[in-house]
């Protein structure tokens, strides 16, 4: 009787990790995935020489980051958030500067950065060891 009250503890405590886990990754999911939709949306406008258009509609993005941000650093290295925010800033002085060659370098880092995080908090056997 005694081990089928621990099997059923342990058994609680991995569904609420699974639970945890899931939520944290749905929530993940989602900021990058709207970020990066957000960032080809900018990348596309660029290309189509409209950066008046590109420029708001990052602004905008990069407004709803900083939102996003803190609640992000609950369960993302703070690190990767870093670089994001960084990207982010390099991004805004290229379009301050013209210079589109290092935009869509700086853009295409971003779209990386955005990917890395999500697959890294992704809970897998190459993530655990």
């Amino acid at each position: 009787m005694r081990f089928i009250k621990e099997y059923l503890i342990v058994l609680m405590i991995l569904v609420i990790i699974f639970l945890i886990d899931f939520m944290t990754n749905k929530s993940l999911g989602k900021s990058t995935e709207w970020m990066r939709n957000g960032i080809e949306s900018v990348e596309k406008k660029v290309k189509e020489q409209n950066q008046e258009e590109a420029k708001n509609e990052f602004y905008e993005l990069e407004g709803r980051w900083k939102d996003d941000v803190s609640r992000l650093a609950l369960f993302v290295e703070h690190n990767e958030l870093e670089k994001i925010s960084g990207d982010i800033v390099l991004i805004e002085s290229n379009f301050d500067t013209g210079d589109t060659d290092e935009l869509f370098q700086n853009i295409s880092d971003l779209k990386f950065m955005l990917e890395h995080i999500e697959e890294k908090n992704q809970l897998k056997w190459k993530n655990l060891f």
